[in-house]
């Protein structure tokens, strides 16, 4: 698991959100990032989920297993309504709720055309189900590019890094899709490379034996704020990995900023 536990009363929220969607003359939909429970698609197959991947050239098997997939949740709930499969979710980065007046088909061909985006010449999966890396996405995205990806959304809520919901501030216009989204700018792509660094941090901890399941996100705020420490610094990812092993066992110095201070060098020494 990635990211805490989701917070008590997460799944009654999605009851919240489905009826303020009804007011809105709208519809609630889930977008669940299956990399994180390979295969589920196949265990929902009698709710008619949308895989995201399928419109993929050359979509197999296996490419589907691991598709970000897409509910209706009025649809969901008719059906099951206890639905034990989305408790599962908890503590994965793989939940969003988008309201909106699109039909599931309409959406689905939407989101799809996103899941594939070119950038300094090549193209790479936009992570954009993933919550863990949605905001900054969202961020870095034009106002243009993200009406594009919302679309006629009014709402677009994810379960964060804290586990509680939270909402993406959706351009509220409509916009067609795009069969085939405008390349990111270098600066939009660096910042969505930067956005991923105190992950991959973590994972190099964890493989170093480092266990932060008990606080995931904690772990996340400090490692972040170790790497903001060394901002700038000309490291390597396990040169960094070492600052932040050491800043994680003994906690945030109260007033240390070591790049305006000392070099690396020299508060590793210290410490």
């Amino acid at each position: 698991m990635l990211i805490a536990p989701y917070a008590d009363g997460w799944q009654a929220h999605l009851d919240t959100l489905a009826r303020e969607a009804t007011q809105g003359q709208a519809r609630l939909y889930l977008l669940l990032d299956g990399v994180f429970l390979p295969g589920l698609h196949r265990k929902l197959a009698a709710l008619s989920p949308s895989l995201l991947f399928e419109a993929l050239p050359g979509c197999t098997d296996a490419t589907r297993d691991v598709s970000p997939l897409l509910l209706d949740y009025a649809a969901v709930f008719s059906a099951a309504p206890e639905a034990p499969w989305l408790a599962r979710c908890s503590g994965w980065p793989m939940l969003s709720a988008i309201a909106t007046r699109e039909s599931q088909s309409e959406l689905a061909a939407r989101l799809a055309a996103w899941c594939i985006v070119e950038a300094d010449g090549q193209r790479f999966n936009f992570r954009f189900p993933d919550t863990r890396r949605l905001p900054a996405i969202h961020a870095a995205l034009t106002g243009e590019q993200q009406a594009q990806l919302a679309g006629p959304a009014v709402s677009w809520s994810y379960i964060a890094r804290d586990g509680h919901w939270r909402q993406l501030p959706v351009p509220l216009r409509d916009s067609a899709h795009a069969e085939r989204p405008v390349a990111l700018g270098a600066q939009q792509f660096a910042s969505l490379v930067s956005d991923s660094e105190t992950d991959e941090i973590l994972a190099v901890l964890y493989k170093r034996g480092h266990d932060h399941s008990q606080d995931r996100h904690g772990a996340y705020l400090l490692v972040a704020q170790a790497l903001a420490a060394i901002a700038g610094e000309p490291l390597d990812t396990y040169d960094k990995a070492d600052w932040c092993e050491r800043w994680l066992r003994r906690g945030p110095l109260p007033d240390a900023v070591p790049r305006q201070q000392t070099s690396l060098q020299a508060a590793g020494q210290a410490w």
